[in-house]
């Protein structure tokens, strides 16, 4: 019974190292792709891309011209990737509080 609880323990440590593996590869990716949205202004009949996002707390502009489908697919891929590191690091708070309550109850039995 005790063998099996420290496997359980044990898996659960492996996984909360695995997360925390995934999650810094994840934000590693992320660093390297646009962070904002695109907007597109119309005038005289033709369309211009440009990148919107914030900075130091202010809404900023770059214009990246009149074909945007490369930085529109690297938005796209940023947007997935931070809904999956989000549902990570939710996963790795739930092991985190697992893992906490486990030692803190091994802990008062051990020290009484």
């Amino acid at each position: 019974m005790i063998k099996m609880i420290w496997e359980k323990i044990k898996e659960l440590e492996e996984k909360q190292q695995q997360l925390e593996s995934q999650i810094q590869k994840l934000e590693e990716k992320l660093k390297s792709l646009p962070n904002g949205h695109l907007e597109i202004k119309e005038i005289n009949g033709r369309k211009y891309y440009y990148l919107r996002y914030w900075e130091e707390g202010r809404l900023k502009s770059k214009y990246i011209g009149k074909n945007a489908s490369e930085i529109e697919s690297k938005l796209k891929q940023a947007f997935e990737l931070r809904n999956q590191l989000s549902l990570l690091k939710q996963e790795k708070e739930k092991i985190d509080r697992i893992l906490n309550r486990i030692y803190k109850i091994i802990d008062e039995n051990i020290n009484g």
